[in-house]
């Protein structure tokens, strides 16, 4: 019987890694992730600024777009295709997801109905930089490593 591959992505809203795991009792492994790199913000400002009006004592807010928003929004869709394109190929069967909840919530939104059907989890959780050797307790309530 041929053993079901998952892939475990770790994510936020600057970094992606995944990790594969080749069934029960065989650890995870890295997978070396090209291509997939964060849009860049050039305007940082977290609030919109004020102007005063033209006439009258009224003061309005500028209304700025969302930049930081745009670029999460962006690289969740590239690493969506990026899973995309893999899944089709059958690199792997089972998809699990763990990102900080705000960057979770966006790529949910983001997963094709094909990975959503292949999604055996997520955790809202930033382990990004967690050591490979320690992820498997972290997923120990959701699948056998």
């Amino acid at each position: 019987m041929k053993p079901i591959k998952t892939w475990i992505v770790l994510a936020d809203a600057q970094t992606v890694r995944v990790a594969v795991n080749d069934g029960p009792g065989k650890g995870v492994y890295g997978h070396h992730v090209e291509g997939l790199v964060p849009p860049e913000v050039t305007e940082l400002s977290d609030a919109p600024g004020m102007t005063n009006a033209p006439n009258g004592p009224n003061r309005g807010g500028i209304s700025n777009p969302d930049l930081k928003g745009q670029a999460v929004a962006g690289f969740a869709t590239d690493i969506v295709a990026y899973l995309d394109r893999f899944f089709q190929d059958s690199a792997f069967q089972r998809l699990v997801l763990i990102a900080p909840p705000a960057m979770l919530g966006v790529l949910r939104q983001t997963l094709s109905a094909p990975l959503r059907d292949a999604l055996l989890g997520d955790m809202p959780k930033d382990l990004t930089h967690l050591p490979l050797d320690d992820l498997p307790a972290h997923l120990e309530d959701m699948m056998v490593v």
